[in-house]
């Protein structure tokens, strides 16, 4: 009977396995990061890891395999400056530009915070490592910092500018009798086996170089002798010249920028923009790559197979053997940069420029079918003269028709990834602001219509809102209202499900209008102003709930407004700012994130709401946003910044996408768009396999639906209550204990009874 049993179970198991899509399980976190921007690389074994502007990633050299490491696989903090490899420790040590430190060793990863946290006056960057036995020497922005390796412990910091103060030091190297340090005030040398190395006496300014006291970016000592780097101040070049005992030379030629100069593995590396050499001890170039415009080199190294591997710029890390060329890099967005996040039936954008960046070029975007592809003028020769593109619009009708609008250029048109056509000042369309031209028609909101027509607002300029009527036809509206004008700033743009259109206005209030069918317009300007009569003066973002309430984010934390319908009829407008009661046995109640900058907010399947902050990272509210479900920052979470622009969630699957100054990841959330029948449930994973820990969801369900889970005798042992389309189970029952092995039975139920659905799923204990 039991192996009938068991045949029976694993019946079900290849049965429910066949029909059940792949899912990411619920509380998943996934880092999107570019990896094309490599910044330096390390031989570890039998890998080699690229450090980028975004992330980490490693090569197998075996088979090939990538793999990608980020806050979201362990590591403990981003933006990397710095990795280097003991072999005499077996570690690996990530250093970062706020000075944190991960030491890497057999899989397992300590973090050292000690120099982030120390209250040091100003940089506390780590740029470069020197390893002798079994102490990593740190090159910082205020000295050296020594770290005992085994111990896991700084064990000193020397600081030896004048009179023992702070002195950023870019470089180091050993002789095996002395350390080496290239600085902003020179090249210094000490002892290794000086007595006490924190005493800034025992450290001695080199003045054999053709400058004393001037900035050399890079030191390293091959084959008995001791080269430098730095910028001659005469011809505004760089210069790598050897350094002999009593006197200095030239070496080589002279470069606009060397971006690199060290040792591997007996070679000699000199990268400069456009190329990396490789040296033997015998100073004969045995390796070079050299590309004239698209590989711009950053750092190089030779490893033990004698492969050249080159961490570019633009295209990630080459790998050079035997005259062929490889490009390597893990898939990914061209730059960590953010403007607004979009999601729309299956196609996620991002905005890769914003008023920080808005000279530079980004462009944009797209993840879709979990590979992203980027359109800038690296790509789209079209976008030469578009640099950034900040606010993105999908067509809800056709998810490959995309507008871009840009804060400066205008606005670009996307379909099926092509540019259609740029608008800007020259069709007499889009107005500049007043008194420039090109470069300064600033796009702030971009938002679709019931009738795809697309709405469309400036900033500073007088007559700042445009649409994009369903049939291609542009418009720019007038309004009776003198409430805009050259100085008025606009943040931001949403239409409701009223077909009313709030335009958002920094520091004077809300500015809302509604196109009426005999083709007046109804307008409604009013400041933003709570129950009790406070002012609030500034405004970022706007978005309405399912419910039909639009949360407006302030610097006070969010504003609601209620009924929103009948705004035009209203003569005074009041927003409700949420009251948290203190339940300590007072009266007393705090507002919702009063003290939080609101930048975004996005309301999810289950009508919670997700607030994205200026410096305390993201927040998950309940539906009337009186109960705090996730907090999530970088420090409790793998959030790469507490600074979070922008939001967009992927209502099919729940995946809220988080767009930080610090790029851009995700969180697989655990509510969905609910549906008005029962046509598309499943469970996964299903089979529950013996070894896995995580959440179980069942979704494709009506909206919050009433879900039973009963053992195959009937006995109910979990029940609740969906998330818009989704419910959520831990695998165990009322009491808290794992269910057994078995065959269970998922009753789904619609709120009033009439709709109805059973599927099954096998737990393996």
């Amino acid at each position: 009977m039991k192996s009938v049993y068991f045949q029976l179970l694993w019946f079900f198991c290849l049965l429910i396995t066949k029909s059940s899509p792949a899912q990411i399980p619920s509380g998943t976190w996934r880092d999107h990061l570019p990896y094309t921007n490599a910044l330096q690389v390390a031989e570890v074994g039998n890998k080699i890891y690229c450090s980028t502007d975004g992330g980490l990633f490693s090569i197998n050299k075996g088979d090939n395999s990538l793999q990608k490491y980020s806050k979201v696989s362990g590591l403990s903090d981003v933006e990397i400056s710095s990795i280097n490899y003991s072999e005499n420790t077996n570690t690996i040590i990530i250093a970062y530009v706020n000075g944190n430190i991960d030491l890497i060793r057999n899989d397992s990863i300590i973090n050292i915070p000690d120099i982030k946290m120390k209250l040091i006056t100003g940089d506390k960057q780590i740029y470069s490592i020197l390893f002798i036995d079994n102490i990593a020497y740190l090159a910082t922005g205020f000295g050296i910092v020594a770290l005992d390796i085994n111990r896991k412990e700084i064990k000193d910091t020397y600081q030896f500018g004048e009179a023992g103060s702070q002195i950023t030091v870019n470089d180091l190297t050993s002789d095996g009798e002395y350390i080496f340090a290239a600085t902003n005030q020179g090249i210094y040398r000490a002892s290794i086996n000086s007595p006490n190395l924190v005493d800034y006496n025992y450290w001695s300014r080199i003045t054999n170089v053709p400058i004393a006291d001037y900035k050399y970016s890079f030191i390293t000592y091959f084959s008995d002798m001791l080269f430098a780097c730095y910028k001659n101040p005469a011809t505004e070049y760089d210069n790598i010249i050897l350094i002999r005992e009593d006197s200095w030379e030239n070496w080589g030629g002279v470069s606009e920028h060397y971006y690199y100069l060290g040792s591997h593995n007996n070679k000699l590396i000199i990268v400069d923009l456009y190329k990396a050499n490789a040296y033997d001890t015998q100073f004969n170039r045995t390796q070079y790559v050299q590309h004239p415009s698209t590989y711009l080199a950053k750092h190089a190294m030779v490893d033990k197979d004698n492969i050249l591997w080159v961490a570019t710029l633009n295209d990630g890390l080459l790998k050079s053997e035997s005259g062929n060329i490889e490009i390597i890099a893990p898939n990914g967005p061209a730059y960590k940069d953010v403007g607004s996040l979009t999601y729309e039936s299956g196609h996620l954008w991002v905005g890769g420029g914003n008023e920080a960046t808005q000279w530079d070029y980004k462009g944009a975007y797209a993840f879709i079918d979990e590979k992203w592809e980027n359109y800038n003028k690296k790509s789209i020769t079209e976008l030469e003269g578009f640099p950034n593109i900040s606010e993105v619009a999908i067509d809800p009708s056709n998810p490959d028709h995309v507008y871009g609008g840009s804060y400066g250029y205008g606005i670009v048109e996307f379909n099926g990834g092509e540019v259609q056509e740029i608008f800007d000042e020259e069709d007499g369309i889009l107005q500049p602001i007043e008194g420039y031209g090109h470069g300064f028609i600033r796009v702030m909101g971009m938002d679709y219509d019931e009738n795809r027509d697309l709405w469309i607002t400036l900033n500073l300029v007088e007559n700042p809102v445009y649409v994009i009527r369903s049939d291609g036809e542009w418009e720019n509206l007038n309004f009776t209202s003198d409430i805009f004008g050259i100085n008025t700033r606009i943040t931001g743009l949403l239409v409701t499900s009223f077909n009313q259109v709030w335009l958002l206005l920094d520091r004077d209030g809300i500015f809302a209008f509604r196109e009426n069918s005999n083709g007046t317009i109804s307008e409604k300007f009013f400041t933003i102003k709570n129950q009790d009569g406070e002012l609030i003066e500034r405004v970022y973002s706007a978005v309405e709930d399912l419910d039909g309430n639009i949360w407006v984010g302030t610097n006070k934390g969010p504003v609601v407004y209620y009924n929103p319908s009948n705004i035009f009829e209203e003569q005074v407008i009041t927003g409700f700012q949420i009251q948290i009661p203190r339940n300590d046995g007072t009266n007393l109640a705090d507002l919702l994130l009063e003290n939080e900058v609101i930048n975004t907010i996005a309301v999810d399947g289950a009508n919670r709401k997700w607030f994205g902050t200026e410096t305390s990272g993201v927040f998950l509210m309940s539906e009337d946003g009186k109960e705090e479900i996730h907090s999530f920052n970088e420090d409790n979470s793998p959030l790469f910044s507490n600074k979070v622009a922008s939001i967009a969630i992927n209502q099919d699957n729940g995946e809220i996408f988080f767009g930080t100054d610090k790029g851009v990841l995700s969180f697989m959330g655990q509510a969905v768009a609910g549906n008005e029948d029962f046509n598309n449930v499943y469970v996964y994973p299903n089979p529950v396999r013996e070894n896995y820990e995580g959440d179980i969801t069942i979704t494709g369900l009506v909206t919050n639906a009433n879900v039973k889970i009963t053992d195959i005798s009937g006995n109910i042992v979990f029940e609740t209550t969906a998330l818009g389309g989704q419910a959520i189970w831990d695998g165990r029952n009322f009491t808290g204990n794992r269910v057994h092995t078995g065959v269970y039975l998922v009753f789904c139920t619609n709120e009033d009874g009439s709709k109805t659905y059973v599927t099954k799923l096998l737990f393996i204990h």
